[in-house]
């Protein structure tokens, strides 16, 4: 009976196995480059369309504009790091580190809306609407390349938080769009440039939470 039992076992595992063929590992900096190369694709696309600013072109730099940018840049690329991290599932594994640049991206709308107060300047302004509307749709269609290409990098892999995966794809996506626009948008007006660039990030970011753990959820 015994010998009936582990032959059967040995029968099934034989069976399981018979089909399986060997998979290259992911490689940490294949993600990198995934997520640069699509952001880069962006950038390009963008650039060509519309150009960059004056100021930045002639070498000039506004300091409110290059804080913004930078902290944008820097949130995009923690996320993307921690994007491809996840898709390696391994014990006890913590990624927290976009954390920082993210607390300090959330102070950007804080400053604005403090700002706007102060100065009494109206948020929701035909002009002020109506470029923020421009900002979205770009900032959009950047954020859409990068996104697309980090949820096919997951999907290689084998997320073990679908959740948090698409929380931090939005956000990476968000950020990498809102950098590429900052590089055309001529608007030097502090309240837009933190609040409807961090709003833009919001919508990014709540997309990517919606949409893409039931894409890379197996």
């Amino acid at each position: 009976m015994r010998q009936i039992i582990m032959s059967n076992t040995h029968t099934l595992i034989d069976e399981l196995v018979c089909e399986l063929e060997p998979v290259r590992p992911l490689k940490q900096t294949q993600g990198f480059a995934v997520a640069i190369a699509s952001a880069g694709l962006g950038l390009s696309a963008m650039i060509g369309l519309f150009g960059i600013r004056a100021d930045l072109a002639a070498g000039q730099f506004e300091p409110s504009h290059l804080i913004a940018t930078g902290l944008y840049l820097l949130l995009a690329t923690a996320s993307a790091g921690s994007v491809v991290t996840m898709s390696h599932p391994r014990v006890g594994a913590v990624h927290t580190g976009w954390m920082w640049p993210a607390a300090m991206v959330t102070l950007l709308p804080i400053a604005a809306l403090l700002f706007a107060f102060g100065q009494r300047q109206d948020l929701f302004a035909h002009e002020s609407v109506a470029h923020g509307t421009v900002c979205f749709t770009i900032v959009g269609s950047t954020s859409a390349i990068v996104m697309a290409s980090l949820i096919w990098w997951l999907r290689r892999g084998a997320p073990t938080s679908p959740e948090q995966a698409g929380l931090l794809t939005g956000l990476a996506a968000g950020s990498f769009g809102i950098f590429t626009f900052s590089l055309y948008c001529p608007e030097n007006d502090i309240v837009h440039i933190w609040l409807w660039h961090s709003v833009a990030l919001f919508l990014a970011t709540a997309i990517g939470r919606l949409i893409v753990p039931s894409l890379v959820r197996w």
